[in-house]
Parts: C-alpha cells; sequence; structure tokens
C-alpha cells in the first residue's frame, strides 16, 4: 500500500465517523505505543494534512481511550525524562576501612608526594634515600591506613629538620662549651627567670649531666627543667628563712622544744 493511501472498513466508518477512522488507518502506519498523544498527532499531521491538529490530536485521544491503538502515557514519558536528568549520588559508606590498605614492598611515594616536599626545598635525592627506612618502620606496624603519602610527607620533614641540625638528629652528651638557646631563656622568662639568674645555674647542670653521661638529642628541655627546680627550692629556702628572722606565723612557738619542756612557770599560781 502506497504511504499516501489509507484504508479503513465501512462498519469503521460508520461506528466512528469518516475523520476518526482515516486517523486510525493513519496511526496504524506507527509505533504509537512508544508515543504519547501530543506527539502521534504530531506525527500524523504530515501524513493526513487536511486535517487540523487539534481535530487529529481530538480523534488520537478518543482512539486510545477505545483502546484502539496503544500509546504511552504522559506522566511515564515526562517521569522518564526527569531520570534521564538526576545525578546518582553515592553515599557514604558504612566500611569505615573503604579506601584502607597495608603498606606493602612494592609501595612507592606519589609524584604529588615529591612535589610537596620539594617545594620545601627537600632534596629528591634525601627523599629517596629515606623510602625504605619509611617502609621498614610501617611494614612492621602492619596497619591499615589510606595516608601513606601524607605520613610519608610528614616524615621526610621531621628527618629534614634532624638532618640539618648540629648533631644531624644523633644524641650527643653535654660538653662543657655548651649552651642554652635562646628559645630555653625565653621559655624560662616567662617563669619569671631571667637570663643572668639562669646562668648561675649553667656549670652545675652541666658538671651533673657530664659526670651522668647521658646522651640526648636536646639539652635545652633538660636545663629549662632543672634551673626551675632550682629557682623554686631557692625561693622556698628564702622563705623560710624570712619567717626564722622576721616573726612567727600564727600558731608557731617562740621557744625551742627543750625550753618548752623546763618552763614551770605555768605552776606558779596553782593551789595544791
Amino acid at each position: 500500500m502506497k504511504e499516501d493511501l489509507f484504508t479503513f472498513s465501512i462498519q469503521e466508518a460508520e461506528t466512528l465517523g469518516i475523520e476518526c477512522a482515516v486517523v486510525l488507518a493513519a496511526a496504524k502506519t506507527i509505533k504509537t505505543k512508544i508515543f504519547t498523544p501530543s506527539e502521534i498527532a504530531t506525527s500524523l499531521k504530515e501524513k493526513i494534512p487536511f486535517l487540523e491538529s487539534e481535530e487529529i490530536l481530538k480523534h488520537i485521544k478518543r482512539l486510545i481511550d477505545l483502546k484502539l491503538i496503544p500509546s504511552e502515557p504522559v506522566s511515564k514519558k515526562n517521569e522518564d525524562s526527569r531520570n534521564k536528568n538526576l545525578y546518582s549520588l553515592k553515599l557514604p559508606s558504612n566500611n569505615l576501612n573503604a579506601g584502607k590498605r597495608k603498606l606493602d614492598y612494592s609501595w612507592a611515594p606519589s609524584i604529588q608526594a615529591f612535589e610537596v616536599l620539594g617545594m620545601g626545598k627537600i632534596n629528591k635525592e634525601f627523599i629517596e634515600s629515606k623510602v625504605n627506612e619509611f617502609k621498614m618502620y610501617w611494614l612492621e606496624k602492619n596497619q591499615v591506613r589510606d595516608n601513606w603519602n601524607v605520613l610519608f610527607v610528614d616524615f621526610i620533614r621531621r628527618e629534614w629538620v634532624k638532618e640539618n641540625s648540629e648533631n644531624k638528629g644523633l644524641p650527643v652528651c653535654i660538653d662543657e662549651s655548651w649552651t642554652p638557646s635562646s628559645d630555653a631563656f625565653d621559655i624560662l622568662e616567662l617563669a619569671n627567670v631571667s637570663k643572668n639568674d639562669a646562668l648561675k645555674h649553667l656549670k652545675e647542670f652541666i658538671l651533673y649531666w657530664k659526670e651522668n653521661g647521658t646522651a640526648l638529642r636536646s639539652w635545652n628541655s633538660k636545663f629549662v627543667d632543672f634551673v626551675k627546680r632550682k629557682e623554686l627550692i631557692g625561693s622556698y629556702e628564702e622563705k623560710n628563712d624570712k619567717k626564722t628572722y622576721r616573726h612567727n606565723e600564727p600558731g608557731e612557738f617562740s621557744q625551742k622544744f627543750t625550753d618548752r619542756t623546763k618552763d614551770d612557770s605555768w605552776a606558779e599560781n596553782l593551789e595544791l
């Protein structure tokens, strides 16, 4: 049958009317079930241009109601269209170990880790020399982490500070020429201990730890603690001396114990 010819039965024409029968015949030439009524009417307008679009749509809706042609509901069409525009949201995982893994022998720092450390003027050779040390430490720990590169960056920064210190971060014994840093004196100033008062204890501090033979990475914190203890003891003794020579606090005796036991003046006025 040619595309510009439509056939319909006399019974369909008598029952539906000629125009509706023509629309039915034209609708049978397309797959109406995948289109909405409006889409069907638009498509049929090209096939039967002698009918107005409103008339075609009216007949289409009537034919759908009579179940003579199938059609996709408008609501379902709109729902499918909305679903295509929805973004799929990924909810947080309930698994606390998601993304975490143990360090293995094949692990290597990321390019980003090298770039971050390079910004701190840490040379690549030093970084690479510390990789095996980092891996050995964490392989023995056997922990599960999700931030190995962050841990590596922090580790390298600490090691770089040690490398650039006078003793390369290694413990050393104190010597006679040792002097506290300016930071140590600043901390003591906050405790109301002047630099001159702190230096009074320096020789004693060096002598004690030199004979002790202990090796430490830094002696400043030890010196600060030593001076604080010395100043605390000194202030306590000074306070007690002042109490002895100036006056007696309430509740203190003015005589020694032996003198008090020999004193019998309290009984002179007693009648026996």
